[in-house]
């Protein structure tokens, strides 16, 4: 009898993840813990061992198919001889990390591989590689060689569609609170909806905004979705010319992060500016210094620190709200998010207990995670646990942006270029000075106004006297 191969629970509040490729065709013999397939879930992308030895019999997700935890993907067969595990069994432990080989460190380079200049205008790590290298997509593997995207099905095995998620009742989470998606919550608040009659139809049960309106329509369970998605119709004449690419893999996270942060926080947005003279001058005077270590000294460690010492004095902006249990989450620990720009996109990964370190050992560790970034070596620690975010688009152009808040965080800030500009000072004479935007984007149900202002503020404080703030970081 065929035994079923389930998606696990690769990490904590991870509900589906997408098949990225087939790394064993149908009818093929493997071995047990042997890699069948890459999945990726909006934390990695992870191979998953087979839990059996034997053959592959069939696979029941095709490749850009988003499967539910706990849902079936592969059925194997016996193979004479082979010890199987129970039907079901995990795959892997969650959270665990595979080997990686260790890699000798290089430096980040520009687009076409110049080094970086050192003009105090370019500010950030993150760019992507040379074109002639992979693309950076999040792998873990054994060994860490990196695989590009999702491509041709290995040994040419016919892709089997999964059957549509069928309708499940609402489930329960550890707390004995039904599972809803916060927006589902809310509306059913807004409608006086009892929330434990609806009926959910997402990954294990849960209630979506769509589930509570069908059962505000009348009916008794999960329905088609009250609005249909929006449809591109090609303007006649026009559709050859029109290139159509499947919304998979990272873009299709992004994409669902960016609606998440759409619909889940009512975003705000402040812009200030600071004199960062002094703290060019300071870097450029201990960058001789952090490169004798083998560390690469951005500008970017100075304002992770300074973002630190104003989030401590500002708690609000550290915390999200858990709006199932109406609480308000301050957080006593700083995890910082940096966003890397990679060419297969937007990833963001954390750099941990920012309070605890130096500013080289940040800047090790920015180091460290870029170039994983880059040549898609990250792992599920590097890119979870944020506190709160830092986009460094300096490099990229633009005079200020309105950065999106990575959900569940409350705020984010935004870096952009250090550019000499002429300022009048109080005695009104007119110097070149290196001046830096910052623009703050938070979420104006958990910080107000007056104390985002503030919070920026105190970052500029700290970032226009360099010297006093190492006193004290």
């Amino acid at each position: 009898m065929p035994r079923e191969f389930r998606l696990p629970e690769l990490a904590e509040s991870v509900v589906e993840g997408e098949i990225v490729r087939w790394l064993v065709a149908e009818g093929e013999q493997v071995q047990q813990d042997q890699p069948v397939v890459e999945v990726m879930t909006d934390k990695v992308t992870v191979e998953l061992p087979s839990p059996y030895a034997g053959v592959l019999e069939k696979q029941l997700a095709a490749e850009g198919d988003v499967v539910p935890v706990h849902e079936p993907i592969a059925l194997f067969a016996d193979a004479a001889g082979a010890g199987a595990q129970a039907a079901g069994a995990p795959a892997v432990e969650a959270g665990a990390e595979p080997s990686v080989q260790a890699q000798e460190e290089r430096s980040i380079v520009e687009p076409g591989g110049a080094a970086e200049e050192d003009d105090g205008s370019s500010l950030t790590l993150f760019r992507p590689g040379p074109e002639e290298e992979e693309g950076a997509t999040f792998q873990v593997r054994p060994g860490g060689t990196p695989r590009p995207g999702a491509g041709a099905r290995a040994g040419g095995g016919a892709a089997v569609a999964a059957p549509p998620p069928k309708a499940a009742p609402a489930a329960r989470g550890p707390y004995g609170r039904v599972l809803a998606v916060p927006a589902a919550r809310k509306l059913a608040r807004e409608l006086d909806i009892d929330i434990e009659q609806v009926e959910g139809s997402g990954p294990n049960g849960r209630i979506r905004v769509d589930d509570v309106r069908a059962h505000a329509e009348g009916g008794t369970g999960a329905a088609a979705p009250a609005r249909q998605p929006a449809r591109y119709v090609s303007p006649e004449g026009y559709g050859e010319l029109e290139e159509r690419i499947p919304l998979r893999g990272l873009r299709r996270i992004i994409s669902n992060q960016m609606l998440a942060s759409h619909l889940q926080t009512v975003r705000t947005l402040h812009v200030d500016e600071a004199d960062v003279s002094g703290l060019v001058a300071l870097r450029r005077r201990l960058k001789p210094v952090a490169e004798a270590r083998g560390v690469k000294l951005s500008y970017l460690p100075f304002i992770m620190k300074a973002v630190v010492a104003a989030l401590q004095e500002f708690p609000q902006l550290n915390a999200s709200l858990d709006e199932e249990s109406g609480e308000i989450v301050r957080k006593h620990y700083y995890n910082l998010g940096m966003a890397v720009a990679t060419e297969a996109g937007l990833t963001v990964p954390v750099v941990k207990d920012v309070d605890r370190r130096t500013i080289l050992e940040v800047a090790a560790e920015v180091q460290r995670l870029a170039v994983a970034a880059r040549d898609g070596k990250l792992i599920q620690d590097d890119v979870r646990g944020g506190t709160f975010s830092i986009t460094n688009i300096g490099s990229l152009g633009g005079l200020f942006s309105f950065p999106i808040i990575n959900v569940p965080e409350a705020a984010i800030l935004g870096v952009h270029s250090i550019k000499r500009r002429p300022v009048v000072l109080e005695d009104d004479s007119i110097v070149a000075r290196d001046m830096l935007y910052l623009s703050l984007s938070f979420d104006h149900r958990l910080v107000d106004g007056a104390e985002g202002a503030m919070f920026t503020s105190r970052i500029i404080e700290l970032l226009e006297t360099p010297e006093a703030m190492m006193l004290d970081l």
